[in-house]
C-alpha cells in the first residue's frame, strides 16, 4: 500500500515523464477526484479536478488544491487551451 505507483504519489507520472521525455511542469493532470489532483501536484503538473460527484473525501491541503475545478470534460479543456 506504500507503493510509490498509487495515487496521490506520482510514480507513475514520473515514471512516464522519464520515459517518454515529457515535460511535467508544461502538463495537465485532469482527474475526477482529489487524488489525481494530488498526484499531478506532485509531480509538478497543473491540475483540474472535474467535479462530476466522484470525489467523497474533500480533504484539501496544499497538493490537493486544483489550479481549476470544472464540471466536465469540454470545460477543462478550453481551460488548457487557452
Amino acid at each position: 500500500d506504500h507503493c510509490s505507483c498509487r495515487k496521490p504519489r506520482p510514480g507513475l507520472l514520473l515514471q512516464a515523464a522519464q520515459l517518454l521525455n515529457i515535460d511535467l511542469h508544461s502538463s495537465w493532470m485532469v482527474g475526477d477526484i482529489l487524488h489525481d489532483v494530488e498526484a499531478g501536484n506532485r509531480a509538478g503538473c497543473r491540475t483540474i479536478l472535474l467535479d462530476n460527484g466522484n470525489e467523497t473525501e474533500w480533504l484539501i491541503n496544499p497538493y490537493r488544491q486544483p489550479l481549476y475545478i470544472t464540471d466536465n470534460l469540454l470545460a477543462a479543456a478550453r481551460l488548457i487551451i487557452n
